[in-house]
């Protein structure tokens, strides 16, 4: 089925694959600080596959962190693997082409072992896809010596039972000492040639490895559940410490734009607020937070690794950690030097204090803000545990409005247990409240509302409770859309509760789910967590195919059913959870224990504990000596009088870089003289931009030997320019640079002309070609199809070719100029059209050899007046 000789794979992405897709970047790997190793030397290669789009799997830090972790190892290499978008599937497809690493452009299946994450119940369609796409059998009883052993991680493994017979083992709990065991026992079982069932018996016994197939299931009640054999269930793997040794020096940086394209800093890990809905607050317990210095000189160095400018601060409650406000205190001198700016995800109404939003504010704008009230009444709060007034909701929103922030994002869950019709109404009556305030302060205030349906996760309170029924939730959702149609500041979106009615299926499922999972995926899902994308009668098809009533997994769950997921131990206890449901029902608020009695949730061993004082509530704070924050951040440098330097700088684009986009490397630019440290000029405003300019962006798919940018500093560039090469990802380099005063004009209006070498991939009779450019050059008029923003024209390229010839060598090629005025350009796919009707863009390889300006009305290279070079 796939093409059988490798060898030439990177050749036919680059002429067969890339240029027929949308951005082909996704999948050559590119990044900057990206890890190639020699695989001949390596004894242990895997690949961490991630069940989702490129965009999406680049913003996880996880990702990053297991990355830098494996590939620390000399002898053990980490290369990654994305699901490729739909187009570029059917392509693969077509071409025969299998599944590879972006690091090595092998194919998966070569690997010793491959590790998805599963963020998401609805990413498991993608993850049977990129197994078939791999070539690899889908289901795990059939594979055999030659596959890698296939391993699963992620938040979704709290039941990893629907996956059971598709993976080899899955990772239960965190992972930077759990993958670092499973590679050395993996690695010394390679070496003594041991077979498949003898590696999978050595990793189940490593501390949050479960492999599924050493507990066949049964039907136990309601479900099929795995068989025990007097084997206790799988431990979470939980690290005590978050050591700063674990996060990234050099964190991969995409050269594309991604969903979250900044710079990811983990403050803490694990949430005791204890709403009884969230499985992420149960499943990463304990807290372990990390502190300010380390923080900041992760944060610095990173700043220096990659050139982000932003910066997110995440945990499941931010504002929670003890240390935020020392951070924030002490980020003003990054902004100063970076003009970094700093984002936070969600946070809680009662975590974020008046005096932190002042000192956020102070280093970043901020006008967005998302707080979660999840229900509308205080009663309904007391029962999920989130334990605030209305009042304490509308004095947070008064302290947003007042420091700026013009839109207020509300989250709110519907269908929660014990909810009545005026705990709706109360829904409407609090978003109601907030608009008034949000238009009393401006026109342009706006609040955005999203109402999700709620979904009982394992190892919750709330893992026993039903999910409301898809009418209700849209009658709901309806409701309060209808309620609120009046307020012209209030926006209402509101998710489609099928997905969450087959995302409770999948998170309370048994190896029954499985089935229909692999069903539905044989019918075609794919992106099941994209709404234009979720066809939700490819599952009800499978399940009356299979007859499954769906229903089964989303009602209630008698308290002395066997679970799907008695395997999985993350620490909580089951007597907690029961205690915890039945605080619900009575409207009991339990305390958050870090500044409370301790609940004795079950999760507190001698090797597993919260990384700050609970039973006191002492928080961390920075360390002192050697280490405090006032050393660490004497080494920012104080601001400057600004006086303007203009510099010239002429670089080159490569064939790794062939498909990047002109803005895409504009940003690469702006991170690598920013991670140079160069004392640029920015310019003014909320969002400063450093203050660099660029020629004519080259067409798509086009190399450039001699592109420039120029830009202004505040202080001459010392030592060695061209440092900022370490800084540019590979097919990109600095080559020559100039120090000029004069103020002409810009790059884009000074260059007027583009000299381009184009050589055939294919073998065309080079009479042939010195035919047709003697036949263009005698034409007055030539005439090409255009297409713009919908619009088709006729475009005459005559005038605008300058220059055209043939030169006949061993390696026969033409060399063109064509206009690059702004206002009459010529494009090379355009000249190629007219030239070679019957050929594509792709079989040509291009390079613009040079920019030519106007120099007393002789075009000259823009490369003339350099004075450096190397």
């Amino acid at each position: 089925y796939f093409i059988s000789i490798m060898t030439d794979l990177r050749a036919i992405l680059e002429r067969e694959f890339l240029p027929f897709v949308e951005k082909p970047l996704r999948y050559i790997g590119s990044e900057l600080n990206i890890v190639r190793k020699d695989l001949s030397l390596v004894t242990l290669h895997g690949v961490l596959c991630f069940p989702d789009l490129y965009d999406i799997g680049m913003s996880h830090l996880g990702l990053q962190i297991l990355y830098h972790i494996v590939n620390k190892e000399p002898s053990w290499a980490l290369s990654r693997c994305f699901h490729p978008w739909t187009d570029a599937e059917t392509r693969l497809r077509e071409l025969r082409i299998p599944l590879y690493s972006l690091e090595y452009c092998l194919p998966i299946r070569e690997a010793d072992w491959i590790g998805f994450t599963v963020q998401y119940e609805l990413h498991c369609t993608n993850l049977l896809n990129m197994l078939d796409l791999a070539g690899m059998p889908v289901y795990q009883r059939e594979r055999g010596p030659q596959d890698p052993i296939v391993i699963a991680g992620g938040p979704c493994m709290g039941n990893p039972e629907p996956l059971a017979d598709f993976i080899d083992a899955c990772v239960i709990g965190d992972g930077e000492e759990t993958v670092v065991s499973l590679c050395r026992v993996m690695e010394q079982k390679k070496t003594a040639r041991a077979g498949r069932d003898e590696i999978l018996n050595a990793i189940a016994g490593i501390r949050g490895v479960y492999v599924p197939s050493l507990h066949p299931a049964k039907r136990n009640g309601m479900f099929y559940v795995p068989e025990r054999k007097g084997v206790p269930p799988v431990k979470a793997a939980k690290v005590a410490v978050l050591h700063s040794e674990y996060y990234p020096e050099r964190p991969l940086v995409p050269i594309i734009d991604i969903v979250h394209h900044r710079l990811a800093v983990e403050m803490m890990r694990g949430c005791t607020r204890g709403c009884r809905f969230c499985s992420a607050g149960t499943y990463y317990r304990p807290v372990r937070e990390r502190d300010a210095a380390a923080l900041y000189r992760q944060i610095e160095s990173n700043i220096a690794a990659t050139g982000w400018r932003e910066v997110g601060l995440l945990s499941l409650s931010t504002a929670d950690s003890s240390c935020f406000s020392d951070l924030l205190s002490a980020t003003d001198l990054l902004k100063q030097r970076y003009r970094v700016v700093f984002s936070l995800p969600s946070t809680r109404l009662d975590a974020l204090t008046e005096e932190q939003f002042n000192l956020l504010t102070s280093i970043s704008h901020v006008s967005s803000l998302t707080i979660a009230p999840e229900a509308g009444s205080a009663r309904l709060r007391r029962v999920i545990n989130k334990d605030f007034s209305d009042e304490a909701i509308y004095t947070t929103v008064g302290t947003l409005l007042g420091h700026g922030v013009q839109t207020i994002k509300l989250y709110f869950l519907i269908g929660l247990p014990t909810e009545q019709e005026e705990d709706i109404t109360a829904i409407v009556r609090v978003i109601s409240k907030i608009a008034g305030m949000a238009s009393a302060k401006s026109g342009r205030c706006r609040v955005n509302v999203s109402l999700s349906p709620f979904s009982p996760k394992p190892q919750t309170p709330f893992q026993w409770e039903a999910m409301d029924s898809p009418e209700s939730l849209d009658r709901k959702n309806l409701m309060i859309k209808k309620n609120l149609s009046h307020l012209k500041n209030v926006k209402v979106s509101y998710r489609n509760v099928n997905m969450t009615l087959l995302e409770t299926v999948i998170a309370r499922g048994d190896r029954v789910v499985g089935t229909i999972i692999h069903g539905a995926w044989k019918k075609g899902a794919r992106f099941d967590a994209w709404d234009d994308k979720f066809v939700f009668e490819r599952w009800t098809q499978v399940s009356r195919e299979a007859s499954v009533n769906l229903d089964d997994y989303t009602g209630m769950i008698p308290l002395e059913q066997e679970l799907p997921w008695s395997m999985v131990d993350t620490g909580v206890s089951k007597r907690f959870l029961l205690a915890e449901r039945e605080r619900s029902r009575t409207e009991t608020v339990t305390d958050d224990c870090r500044k409370g009695v301790c609940m004795l949730c079950g999760v507190c061993e001698s090797t597993q504990k919260p990384s700050l004082m609970m039973t006191t509530g002492t928080p961390l704070t920075v360390r002192k000596q050697e280490e405090t924050s006032e050393n660490i951040f004497a080494s920012a440098k104080p601001s400057i009088q600004p006086k303007n330097y203009r510099y010239r700088f002429v670089y080159s684009k490569g064939p790794a870089v062939r498909y990047l986009g002109h803005l895409d490397m504009v940003a690469v630019f702006h991170r690598a003289v920013t991670g140079t440290g160069f004392e640029l000029l920015y310019s003014q405003g909320f969002q400063p931009h450093p203050r660099i300019s660029f020629g004519p962006p080259l067409p798509f798919g086009v190399m450039g030997d001699a592109e420039a940018f120029d830009m202004i500093t505040v202080m001459p560039i010392t030592g060695d320019p061209f440092r900022m090469n370490a800084m540019l990802p590979p097919g990109l380099r600095v080559w020559s640079w100039s120090h000029f005063d004069e103020r002409g004009p810009s790059l884009s209006a000074s260059i007027k002309a583009g000299r381009y070498k184009i050589t055939p991939c294919k073998r065309i009779e080079a009479s042939i070609i010195r035919k047709t450019v003697d036949a263009a050059l005698d034409q007055k008029k030539i005439s090409v199809t255009v297409s713009k923003n919908g619009e088709t024209r006729i475009k005459d390229i005559r005038p605008l070719i300058r220059e055209l010839y043939f030169e006949e060598r061993p390696d026969m090629f033409l060399e063109a100029v064509l206009s690059l005025d702004p206002a009459a350009t010529c494009k090379p796919v355009e000249l190629i059209s007219a030239l070679f009707p019957g050929y594509l863009f792709t079989d040509f390889i291009i390079v613009r050899k040079e920019c030519l300006i106007q120099n007393d009305g002789i075009l000259v290279g823009l490369g003339s007046s350099k004075k450096e070079r190397i």
